[in-house]
């Protein structure tokens, strides 16, 4: 979700707010909020304003209702053989690489991130690793660099454009 719906949503959200405390006000028997109402669309000014604002809470509604039965697109990466079509999910991938970079020695924890290329024939992997302290840190790179293109190519079945390592955090202990 953009900053554009974020901002749409608490707008959304605030306007609610406010019509349902005046129904709650006015429901316990407090006849100011319901002579205010009455009172506003009296005029023919007032209730060109509402119309205006009522008519656009109602097309963020819709827009929410749209966007909450939107199903995204799962991606994957596909496969033509001679009996059909296999699709891999990227999830499944994410799994793999996950698996076979923390098994690298001298790495703690991975978190990863994979995605297609434009052209959907190759993947590529963005790994934040949490390394152990006396790790050489180029060295580790490299190794889970080639580990994860080669494993994910062997298994997979799909090229790896690019294996990107962040090191965000070394841990205290030491390597395993």
């Amino acid at each position: 979700m953009g900053i554009v719906d974020r901002v749409v949503l608490s707008l959304y959200a605030f306007a609610l707010t406010v019509v349902s405390f005046m129904f709650l006000l006015g429901s316990f028997g407090w006849n100011a909020p319901v002579t205010f109402i009455v009172d506003t669309l009296k005029s023919p000014t007032a209730r060109t304003a509402t119309g205006i604002v009522s008519g656009i809470i109602f097309l963020a509604g819709l827009r929410f209702i749209y966007y909450g039965f939107k199903r995204a697109p799962v991606q994957a990466v596909v496969h033509d053989t001679g009996m059909g079509e296999v699709n891999i999910s990227l999830t499944a991938v994410k799994s793999l690489v996950t698996r076979v970079a923390s098994r690298t020695p001298g790495v703690r924890e991975v978190r990863t991130r994979v995605g297609l290329n434009q052209l959907g024939t190759g993947i590529h992997v963005a790994l934040d690793l949490k390394v152990a302290s006396d790790a050489n840190l180029p060295d580790l790179a490299d190794k889970v660099q080639k580990a994860t293109s080669s494993y994910v190519h062997d298994i997979v079945g799909v090229n790896v454009d690019s294996v990107k390592v962040s090191v965000s955090d070394i841990a205290l202990e030491g390597r395993r």
